[in-house]
């Protein structure tokens, strides 16, 4: 690829897992940036995410981002990886947390389904892959409301580093479900992460870290997104099998919390005005025109 060690663009994000930077390559399209904090800068940890990186690039009709490039200078490591064209979710999630854009309740079950649908997918597709990193970050929100999952090559270190569930949260914001020693980086460990996606979603906002593990089974039993009570409680049910704050393993893969999500949502017919409404709001976050116009959006609320 034709980025340089020192290309770099002027917006950098960071998060647990290090410094995020966007730019565009001639040949792959967009790329971000990945330089990784130290921890996951090891040779070990190098390691387990190069051979990650190497099956998952061999893997047919792979429905990830894909890794392009992993850089060593020094101590220093740095993933390129590709990025789909759209928004990622936590920056959705924080232009609605400071009212950038705003969205109806069924807007946000019609995004979090998309989510939902996307680890499915992997899953599906990949039944012996755990994604493993499932954060705000690591979701791409497209312009007509599907969603890519992006990072999928860090679970094996993050195995390695031996972490409990609660040092993990407050670390790399991901959640896990309790274990006798340390977590494991499952398809299991995926769905309790959804499970964490889903509630920021209904959040309108990301998870902050005194909320994960101790304060998450008030906020889901609080959470009321829609007018209809029996879709509230629906997904209130739907995140407490997800996050098993029953203490009892309800979706063994993100294939069986697809299934049980589906009941949450309207009949698919009744969501032609959400979806039209998600994929406007994404593409103006992406600066685009909106697509769908004010008539159409006008003709579909009065029929």
């Amino acid at each position: 690829m034709a980025l340089r060690d020192s290309d770099k663009t002027a917006s950098v994000r960071q998060d647990g897992f290090g410094a995020r930077s966007l730019d565009v390559d001639p040949q792959v399209g967009r790329i971000e940036r990945l330089d990784l904090i130290p921890v996951l800068s090891t040779s070990a940890s190098e390691q387990a995410i190069r051979a990650r990186a190497a099956y998952l690039t061999s893997v047919e009709d792979n429905p990830l981002g894909r890794v392009v490039r992993i850089a060593r200078r020094g101590d220093a490591l740095a993933v390129f990886s590709t990025v789909p064209d759209g928004v990622s979710l936590s920056e959705v999630l924080a232009a609605l947390e400071f009212r950038t854009i705003s969205v109806s309740g069924e807007e946000l079950l019609e995004l979090a389904s998309s989510v939902v649908t996307a680890l499915s997918t992997v899953h599906e597709r990949m039944p012996s892959i755990a994604h493993g990193a499932l954060t705000p970050a690591h979701i791409v929100v497209q312009p007509d409301g599907s969603t890519v999952l992006t990072g999928a090559v860090y679970a094996d270190a993050l195995q390695a580093l031996e972490k409990n569930r609660e040092h993990l949260w407050r670390d790399f914001g991901l959640a896990l479900p309790t274990a006798a020693n340390f977590p494991r980086f499952d398809q299991r460990g995926d769905v309790t992460q959804l499970g964490a996606i889903v509630l920021a979603i209904t959040q309108r906002r990301t998870l902050r870290r005194d909320e994960y593990p101790r304060g998450t089974h008030d906020l889901a039993l609080s959470v009321s997104v829609t007018a209809n009570p029996a879709t509230d409680s629906k997904l209130r049910l739907w995140l407490q099998d997800a996050l098993q704050l029953h203490g009892r393993v309800t979706f063994g893969s993100a294939v069986e919390a697809a299934g049980a999500f589906r009941d949450v949502l309207p009949a698919a017919t009744e969501r032609t005005l959400e979806t039209i409404a998600l994929q406007t709001t994404i593409r103006q976050l992406c600066g685009e025109s909106e697509t769908a116009p004010s008539e159409v959006l006008s003709h579909l609320r009065a029929s």
